[in-house]
Formats: structure tokens, sequence, C-alpha cells
């Protein structure tokens, strides 16, 4: 039995419907109808009839329609059966679009039809190109009757040059320069935005006899601030093409970021102080040295506080390239660090603190300790939050750099330990992931003098996530200090916790660090120490310490760490104790408990 469908009428029909969610859904499943029709028909029968609707009243100003078509024509390319050549002209079409997203789409498309070609491996592309990619081109390109087509052709430039023919070449960089002197601002600010793709596929002299005029007029375009901006992306692949020994920075680029970093918009400005790192890469450290380090400097001091803020910020990555040297650093940025520190603007301060880290591991303990250590301590005290967050995450590595007498004598250590009762949790949870590495570096006896204690409150902290951090980093210090010290010393004071006067949140706390410390205990340690507490908590009044106990002694015999003689004596009936429990959560896990004892 066969049934009588056609599926191009079908799709006809629906297209044509009066509910945009039904038309909308069947443009969205084209590929379907294309599959059923196979590419014969896709060829003579589907391509055609879609290029008549999308010039014909009413889909023709349907915008949300001719969105979904732009988008659908790239996946047509897949069941046309090697005629991507017919998608061209209706592409062109939706190019040249008032609605914006519509003419992205359309180019979009035109670009995915090449891409897929290409990932294909078919030789056809460079035939597409010239002979169908190229005089669309031009006509985009040419098309006087409204701007719009012209803002297309900016984003078609560059897959259509790389795969044009050498002999179109020189047009097509004719066309490109003559786009950006467009007398429309859209279109130039389209060309603009567009030229760091169009130089990146052209050759590197080609760029400097034809291109580099272009671009350095853009560079100082007065009226659009946004191709100045365009103008320092396009710097970054431009300068990676010229060669320093050849003096081709100081002819074309060095002059354009130096305006740029003195320019009048804030957002020129901005653009170089985020780009920062890679202009370095690009320019090289002689150019570095003398260029872009006094650009970064007057950045660094600029007086809009979001230049500020990623002119500082800046120096992370750059000293993670190696994109500035340890001499530069000390030399030129380090005296500016004062006066940022004392900077009145708070994401300022900020950023300095989250760079100190970093800055701290590259010039060494003498630097830090003649230069840095009285303004570190300065920005643990500062009055915002953020700036105390920022700077005591690098705590760790400052006692690391500086060492621990330094750390003590400066009285840094006294700041720290100030911080872990900060009023703000994430500054407390902060410390308390410091601490393991703190601990390492003090040794036992001035961690358990020093920060012990401290650390230890935060197991009773109000906030969950400060309680957390200081469960999972208490297995770091018992592995750091050994097993001796763990069940003498730290086993004690974790367990004294354990009461029921305390609140009950207090119980789970030092039922879940009990799995953590046991990791460095012996079979017998666990089993006189850790197994009773744990058996008592399955007796606990309160559900939720009940199922905690229970799920830690899963843990604990999933991991061998408890004798089957053990299992039998005291786990067992605890959790078989539990076996008419009334709480459904209890319940669960002491019988995943007691399966794992079997």
């Amino acid at each position: 039995m066969s049934l009588d469908f056609n599926p191009l009428e079908f799709f006809i029909s629906e297209i044509k419907n009066d509910q945009a969610p039904v038309k909308i859904n069947a443009v969205n499943e084209l590929r379907l109808i294309a599959s059923a029709l196979g590419p014969t028909r896709v060829v003579n029968e589907l391509i055609p009839q879609l290029n008549q609707v999308v010039h014909e009243e009413p889909l023709c100003n349907d915008d949300e329609f001719l969105f979904c078509m732009a988008k659908q024509y790239a996946v047509l390319a897949d069941y046309c059966g090697g005629r991507e050549d017919l998608l061209i002209e209706p592409l062109e079409h939706l190019a040249c679009q008032e609605e914006t997203v519509i003419r992205d789409q359309a180019i979009e498309s035109l670009r995915d039809i090449v891409d897929k070609l290409e990932k294909k491996g078919k030789d056809q592309i460079p035939k597409l190109v010239a002979d169908y990619l190229v005089p669309t081109l031009n006509r985009l390109a040419a098309k006087s009757d409204f701007f719009t087509a012209r803002v297309s052709a900016c984003a078609l430039f560059p897959t259509v040059y790389r795969w044009a023919p050498a002999s179109e070449k020189a047009n097509l960089r004719a066309a490109y320069n003559a786009i950006c002197a467009d007398d429309t601002p859209m279109v130039r600010r389209a060309a603009a935005h567009k030229m760091k793709e169009f130089v990146s596929v052209c050759d590197k002299q080609d760029i400097i006899n034809d291109m580099m005029g272009t671009y350095k007029l853009l560079s100082q375009e007065d009226t659009q601030d946004t191709i100045r901006v365009a103008c320092v992306h396009t710097t970054l692949v431009v300068a990676k093409m010229l060669t320093p020994a050849e003096n081709e920075h100081e002819q074309h680029t060095v002059q354009i970021i130096k305006a740029a970093g003195d320019d009048r918009s804030w957002r020129v400005r901005l653009t170089v102080a985020k780009n920062f790192d890679q202009l370095c890469l690009a320019f090289g450290s002689e150019l570095t040295s003398s260029v872009l380090i006094p650009v970064l400097k007057k950045l660094m001091e600029d007086h809009e506080i979001e230049v500020r803020k990623e002119a500082v910020r800046i120096i992370e990555p750059c000293l993670a390239q190696n994109a500035i040297s340890n001499d530069q650093l000390q030399k030129e940025l380090l005296p500016c660090f004062q006066k940022l520190c004392d900077d009145p603007a708070q994401p300022v301060r900020a950023a300095l603190a989250s760079i100190l880290g970093p800055v701290v591991r590259v010039v060494g303990p003498a630097v830090t300790q003649s230069q840095l250590l009285q303004l570190i301590s300065d920005l643990m005290k500062d009055e915002l939050h953020d700036v105390r967050l920022n700077i005591v995450s690098h705590a760790g590595l400052l006692c690391e750099v500086v060492g621990v007498d330094n750390l003590v004598k400066d009285n840094l250590l006294n700041t720290i330990q100030s911080l872990i009762m900060d009023n703000h949790w994430r500054i407390r949870q902060s410390v308390v992931e410091q601490v393991p590495k703190l601990a390492k570096k003090f040794g036992v006896d001035m961690y358990q003098a020093k920060l012990e204690a401290l650390f230890l409150s935060s197991l009773r902290d109000s906030v969950h996530s400060v309680r957390q951090a200081a469960i999972m980093h208490l297995q770091s210090i018992a592995e750091t200090f050994g097993t001796q010290w763990t069940v003498e010393h730290l086993l004690p004071k974790i367990t004294e916790q354990y009461v029921q006067s305390a609140g009950y949140a207090n119980r789970v706390t030092t039922l879940q660090v009990l799995p953590k410390i046991s990791v460095v205990m012996n079979e017998s340690d666990v089993a006189i120490y850790i197994v009773p507490l744990l058996v008592k908590a399955t007796k606990d009044t309160v559900p939720n310490v009940r199922f905690c106990a229970c799920r830690n002694i899963m843990v604990l015999v999933e991991r061998s760490q408890v004798s089957q003689s053990v299992v039998n004596s005291e786990i067992r009936p605890a959790l078989q104790a539990l076996d008419q429990d009334t709480d459904c959560d209890v319940l669960y896990y002491a019988k995943q408990a007691l399966a794992k004892c079997r």
C-alpha cells in the first residue's frame, strides 16, 4: 500500500500557512524535505520554488521567515548534489535586505557553503568563487541604491579573497579600499571591523603596497571611535606579519598604537589595554620596552577607571606569556604600584591585588620584601572586601616567596589571622584554602601556635561553603604532618566537637571530616577512634546526623579501612538497628551501607 504524498507540495502548503509557528517549523525542518526529494528534485523543483517564494508577497516581507531561509540555504548545500552555485543568487538577494540579522545570516550561509566544500576536500571551490562569488561580491559592493548591500559585502570579502584567482586579487583589494572610503558611515564602520579578517588572508607585501594607506586613514577616523577600536584589532594582525629587523613596525604600526594609547575616546584606550599582551608579543621585546611600556604606564594613570583597571589586570597575562621581562617589570611598572594601591577607585585596587601573586613570583623575595610587602599589607586591610579577597588568595604563594620569618616580622601573618575571621564569607573561605600551603611552610609548631585554632573554628562557621572548604583542606594538612600527629593531636580536637549540646550542623561537619583525615590512618586507628563515633552518630536524635553517619560508614567500608571483624561486631548491628527508622533518607543510606558490608 503506497501513500499518495508529495513532500514538496506539503512543504509549500506549510510555509504558506497563516500561523507563524507552523511556517517557521516547516522551514527549520527543510533538510527532511530535501532528503525525501533527493538531489535531482532539490535542484529542479525545491530550490526554484524557494527562490520564488522569497521574492513574492507575503513571504518576502516576513523577516522571521527570511531569516530562517537565509540559514537553511546553507543546509541545502548538503542535498543539492554539487550544485551549490544555485544557492548563491537567493543568498545575494537576502544579503541586500534591510533587516540586519537577515543580511548577516545570508553572508554567514555563503561562507558556510565554502567551508563545507573545503571540509569535504572538494576542488571546485576556486571555480565556485571565481564564477559566482566574485561577481556577487562586486555587485554587492557597487550597489548604490541602499547601503545595506555594501555592508554585507564587507563581511564577504575575506572568504572570497582567500579563494579568488590571483588575477582577481588586485581588483578585490581596490574594491575593499573603495568601500573603506564609502560616504556612508555604517559602511565604513563595517569595513573597518572586517579589515582584520581581510588583511589576515592577504600577503604581507600586498598589505604594505595596497592596504596600508587605507588602514592608516581609518585609524585617524574623526567621527566614529568604533572604527579606531577596530584598527587596534587590525594592528594585532598586521604587526604579526611585519619584521622588526627591517623597521617595518616603525614605518607602519608604532604610531597607530601610540595614537590609540592617547586617543580621546576611552573605548580606544581600553581596547589597547585589553590587548596589550598580544601587542607585546606581536611587536617584540625591543619595541615593547621602547614603545609599549610607556603606553601601558599612561594607561595605568588614565582618568577612566575601566582603563586603569584593565591596564593593571593585563600585567598578569603579560608575565605568563613572557611578554614583559622581569627587568621591565621592576624598572618601569613597580614604581607605579604604590599610586595604584592608593587609587580612589575600588576596582583598580582590586585589579592590583589580583596580580600581585604572579608579580611576586617573578620579582623574587628580595624585591618583594623591599618594595611590595607594605603594599600587600595595606591591600589586606583595604575597606573593599574584593581587594582583601584578591590579595589573600595569594597568601600561600607569598609565604613561599618571602619565607615564614619575613611574613612574621612584617606582621603579615597577623593580618592573615585576622582575615580568617573577616565579615565576608568569601574571604574566610579563601584564607581557609590557603592554610594548607602555609602549613607546609610553617611547620607543625608554628601552625599549631598561629593558625590551627582559627582554622578549626572554620568548621563551625555559619556559612556552609566555608565549612566545606575547611573539611576538604583538613586532609591536606593531615597528609602534611603525618599519621602520628593526626591521631594524637588532630583527631581529639575534631572528636571533641561532637557533642549533643552543639547544633546538629556541627555534628554533621565533624562526621564529614572523619573520612578525610582517615586516609592517613591505619586500620587499627580507624577501628579505635573513628568507628565508635560513627556508630554513636547512628543513634543521634537528628535524622541528618544519622544518615551522614551511614554514608561515612559506607565510604570506610568501600575503601577497606575497617576489618571484617569490626564490620560484624560493631558496624552491621548499628546499621541493622536503623532498619525501622522513620526517616526515609536514613533508611535508604542504612540499606546502602549494609549492602556494602556483605
